[in-house]
């Protein structure tokens, strides 16, 4: 979870413009030529059709142009050594503005109206005037329990499977994921490492942290000491013994503004870390550590929403040596937000759930046909190809379970940006998966209770059947508080959406 686009999408292709610039003159190119040139080696080039003329010439080409040194529309004293020539600029410019369209294109699927009956809503209502804050939120099968972080008092509440709140600890901490020592399928006391954002908004500071936690049985904190510290504003991080020299490593998604990294930290046998860098730019915002080759060692499997937006795999080639490969790229503006590995077909191979629709950057203000949940198919080898796309408005994150039990995969998915003018209902939707490969949408009555941003799925409640919980977060934004404390509506912090097949199927 990255709460919205910590650097602009634009600015990131400017950033990459400037870096991948290898031409010593491009006069005689055309506009397109020009445009595939300085930015198409270092990230997929980023098409017209994506956004429409007025958003290319008055908020990405603007930022664009300061960057690289041209006065257009923005006032400013020109470098000594413009990274182009006005007469390249005035190419790129005219290339997007005459060929993006005018208005953007519609999602091409009906407005999701229908209700589901498998989940009712249970809430946690926060006191009159609180904000609703979660950072990260996790099911406990084994203890019944539910994590619940929050962004703007650094604690993390814990609550039974009727949502009765069990115990309010101070963590000094903005979490934003928890990596669990022990399973959370057999009930018992709970151990493991916080990441520790240190602030949610866009920031290059470096104070993020690592901290060991552990609780009783009744949910109570009894132990939180700091690990390492100083991280560029971490999302994710795990502990595992990537090189195989029986001493426990972390793998840091550092995902940063500006700058951040992918990389691990590799322990050494005096005591203390070595900094491993994988990927050297900011974005890295989830891994999975698994054997995908089938060779007996942990390979990573990255998703970068920044800087160069795509899905990379890394082959351990033993003795902490890592071989990158690229399985598939995005254009700079789709704002990648989530991915998860599943077997969608059953053929032993696990599959990618991605979603797409961070819409916090110069590109808000526009509605993106691409957002969405989509499900790219591996043919055995880690090679990816595109099965799928349900379309969302600022789709945040997917899951897929067996909701129903009747055999196959469904998806349940939030939008942290959805279109609340036209289809607010599309801020939670439920794809039950009818035959292969055929989903039929469905949102539930309780939507628009909350800003969807984070959400979990697990048998909460021990009945068999997957629930689900979602947390809401409201940017600081002044517009935004002081409609809320006008209004008072949205209060709910936490959605319980319980799963009701078992009611159902003997009803």
């Amino acid at each position: 979870m990255k709460y919205f686009k910590p650097i602009l999408a634009g600015t990131f292709l400017i950033i990459v413009i400037i870096s991948c610039n290898n031409s010593n003159n491009q006069k005689e190119k055309t506009g397109e030529e020009l445009s595939k040139t300085y930015c198409g080696s270092c990230h997929l080039f980023p098409d017209p059709a994506l956004l429409d003329k007025r958003t290319w010439k008055d908020d990405v080409l603007p930022a664009m142009a300061e960057q690289l040194g041209i006065a257009y529309l923005y006032k400013m004293i020109p470098p000594d050594n413009p990274v182009i020539t006005e007469e390249e600029w005035k190419k790129i410019l005219a290339y997007y503005v005459n060929t993006a369209p005018g208005v953007m294109p519609t999602q091409q699927r009906p407005v999701v109206k229908a209700l589901t009956n498998l989940f009712i809503a249970k809430r946690v209502v926060l006191p009159r005037g609180d904000f609703p804050s979660t950072s990260f939120i996790k099911i406990d099968e084994g203890n019944h329990w539910i994590y619940a972080a929050n962004a703007f008092d650094s604690s993390l509440d814990i609550y039974d499977s009727g949502l009765k709140l069990l115990s309010h600890n101070k963590v000094n901490a903005v979490i934003v994921d928890i990596d669990f020592r022990n399973s959370l399928l057999e009930a018992g006391k709970r151990s493991g490492i916080f990441t520790n954002i240190g602030l949610m908004n866009p920031n290059d500071l470096s104070n993020g942290s690592l901290d060991t936690f552990s609780f009783d049985g009744r949910g109570n904190l009894t132990y939180l000491a700091k690990i390492f510290d100083s991280i560029p504003r971490p999302v994710q991080i795990t502990k595992y013994d990537l090189d195989g020299n029986g001493k426990q490593d972390y793998l840091v998604c550092g995902f940063g503004n500006t700058k951040g990294a992918l990389y691990w930290m590799k322990a050494k046998p005096g005591g203390g870390f070595e900094k491993k860098i994988l990927i050297p730019l900011p974005g890295a915002i989830r891994c999975y550590i698994d054997d995908f080759n089938k060779d007996g060692l942990p390979d990573i499997i990255v998703l970068m929403a920044q800087a160069r937006e795509g899905i990379f795999l890394f082959l351990n080639k033993r003795n902490g040596k890592f071989e990158m490969k690229e399985v598939l790229d995005f254009p700079p503006i789709y704002g990648s937000s989530f991915f998860e590995l599943t077997d969608f077909n059953n053929d032993g191979f696990k599959d990618i759930l991605y979603t797409c629709g961070d819409n916090g950057d110069y590109t808000g203000k526009v509605l993106k046909y691409y957002h969405g949940v989509y499900i790219y198919l591996n043919d055995g080898k880690n090679n990816f190809s595109q099965k799928y796309f349900f379309p969302i408005h600022g789709c945040y994150k997917a899951i897929a379970r067996d909701f129903d039990k009747d055999g196959d995969l469904d998806i349940v998915a939030i939008s942290f940006f959805p279109d609340t003018t036209n289809q607010p209902k599309e801020s939670f939707v439920y794809l039950e998966q009818t035959t292969s490969f055929h989903f039929t949408p469905f949102t539930t009555e309780a939507f628009n209770e909350g800003s969807w941003i984070t959400m979990d799925a697990g048998d909460v409640d021990g009945d068999g059947y997957d629930d689900i919980v979602l947390g809401s977060l409201i940017p600081p934004q002044p517009r935004k508080i002081k409609k809320w404390k006008k209004g008072n509506r949205q209060k709910t912090a936490l959605l319980l959406l319980h799963n009701e097949s078992g009611r159902l199927k003997y009803k």
